[in-house]
């Protein structure tokens, strides 16, 4: 048997010790999946709508114990307070009204060329699905990875970062509260990713692997799936044979979302909504905006505005309700940070603000200054040749902004990019509008829109490097498979009898 270790999960602002709690071992992974595996006909024996009334009745002890799990947020994933109740809002709504979900899962009938109507399409559940979460994100990507499939029959396992697990463990303690029914088939690994995600690549009884991580990390994963493919070849009859059956994957990885700023706006309103969208949670969101292209004409006093607007950000202790920046999640985004900024100044780069730290030489109150990072255009379209912060996410509080000479030069900088997430554009320019709608290059465009836009009716997603499968997306839609069902009953019932 493994030696079960401990996990010292510390307050990110003060360094205190929170909780210190067992981590799973390999022998409690295989059999959490065992037992989730087993009990799965506790979820597909109840219908939709009994499901979605459950998860509703859940929202509200949610709802009622919000100031525990805000609590726990804070501290174990350093989200400022102001934040903890956005990040809280989106399940508590989510969860509330997931029947909305129904038309993605709702039995449809297909009408033949020749006006028939024999054939059903019916969703079916895939089965268990292993999900693993971020550190960013302490219970709403999580919690919807487990809602998700619990809404549509699958039974789940939701790996939760070790950085921060204690306000999922909260949150699946409230579902015991409640005595919801199914709950065997749920459950939660405490461990390290590397190895554990290794047991859900290796194991049989899973069938889904969700992630929602890094896209270097999901392109990881599926390299080590071809290694666990590789073990189960068969030769014997003279071909090769690949006898490990096939995993549904669901990846959602970074973003490098682009925003635009043209000539024809008020800048001084923009200039709000852009440095909220790009610093909420220290700039540790996947769906932050990133890389900010302002036509030539008003860049100085959009520059000047931002530059204002970012001042104004507080940072420090995220318990503070007036705090907008809390500590980084690790020393790791501290480096990164460093190393971007430091990347993009050997190309020239002008740093407008911030590029400065605040580290305690420990592993919590780490802070990097919102910063904003001036990139040449002409170095940004040859992605072998441009600079680390223009090609890979900025996962912290570092922005970088150029110049772009009209509309077209806008979307071009705007596609120079690996990654299609978000793409946000400002203009009052009705007939601009359907151009951009229709040339940028990422799964969700958001037009004259305020930032930090989520709710139940949002979907997730991108194309390219942001996203595997592409596009925008919902995920109890991806969890089911449709059956396609011919009944020729009424048309031959009277020729087989």
């Amino acid at each position: 048997m493994s030696k079960v270790k401990e996990l010292e999960i510390k307050n990110k602002y003060t360094g205190e010790i929170i909780d210190t709690i067992p981590a799973d071992t390999v022998e409690t992974v295989r059999e959490k999946i065992k037992r989730v595996h087993e009990h799965q006909h506790l979820l597909t024996e109840m219908d939709f709508f009994e499901r979605a009334n459950l998860l509703s009745r859940y929202s509200s002890k949610l709802r009622f114990n919000k100031q525990k799990l805000k609590d726990l947020i804070v501290a174990e994933g350093g989200l400022p307070v102001k934040y903890s109740e956005w990040e809280l809002s989106i399940v508590l709504t989510g969860f509330k009204f997931c029947d909305w979900y129904y038309q993605f899962l709702e039995e449809k009938t297909l009408t033949s060329i020749e006006g028939e109507q024999n054939v059903r399409i019916r969703y079916i559940p895939h089965g268990l699905a292993a999900c693993i979460s971020p550190r960013n994100t302490p219970i709403s990507l999580p919690l919807y990875q487990l809602g998700a499939n619990y809404l549509v029959g699958n039974g789940a396992i939701v790996k939760p970062s070790t950085a921060c697990p204690l306000t999922m463990l909260e949150a699946y303690a409230m579902m015991e509260d409640i005595d919801l029914p199914g709950l065997d088939a749920l459950g939660l690994v405490i461990a390290p990713g590397e190895w554990a995600v290794d047991e859900f690549l290796s194991s049989p009884l899973v069938k889904t692997i969700m992630t929602i991580t890094a896209s270097h990390t999901a392109k990881d994963i599926l390299v080590r799936y071809a290694k666990v493919l590789k073990k189960g070849v068969d030769r014997s009859m003279g071909v090769t044979m690949y006898t490990t059956p096939f995993k549904q994957f669901f990846f959602e990885c970074a973003g490098n979302d682009a925003g635009i700023v043209m000539n024809d706006v008020n800048l001084e309103q923009v200039a709000k909504w852009n440095v909220m969208a790009s610093f909420t949670n220290s700039g540790q969101q996947c769906f932050s905006m990133k890389r900010i292209i302002v036509h030539k004409d008003i860049y100085d006093e959009y520059i000047e505005l931002v530059i204002k607007e970012m001042e104004k950000l507080k940072y420090g202790d995220p318990t503070d309700p007036d705090v907008d920046i809390g500590p980084l999640g690790s020393r790791k985004i501290l480096m990164m940070m460093e190393v971007m900024v430091e990347d993009a100044k050997k190309f020239g780069a002008k740093i407008y603000t911030g590029a400065e730290k605040i580290d305690t030489g420990a592993d919590y109150g780490l802070f990097y200054k919102p910063t904003l990072v001036e990139i040449k255009p002409e170095l940004c379209e040859d992605l072998t040749k441009a600079p680390f912060l223009w090609r890979e996410e900025a996962f912290g509080p570092v922005r970088s902004v150029t110049k772009a000479n009209d509309m077209k030069d806008a979307i071009k900088l705007a596609n120079a990019s690996n990654y299609g997430m978000r793409a946000v554009v400002y203009t009052s320019n009705l007939g601009n509008i359907e151009i951009f709608k229709n040339k940028l290059e990422a799964a969700n465009i958001y037009i004259n829109a305020r930032p930090m836009l989520v709710d139940i009716t949002v979907s997730l997603g991108g194309i390219k490097d942001s996203a595997y499968p592409p596009g925008c997306k919902y995920y109890p839609q991806e969890l089911v498979f449709g059956k396609y069902i011919y009944d020729g009953t009424p048309l031959n019932i009277d020729k087989i009898k």
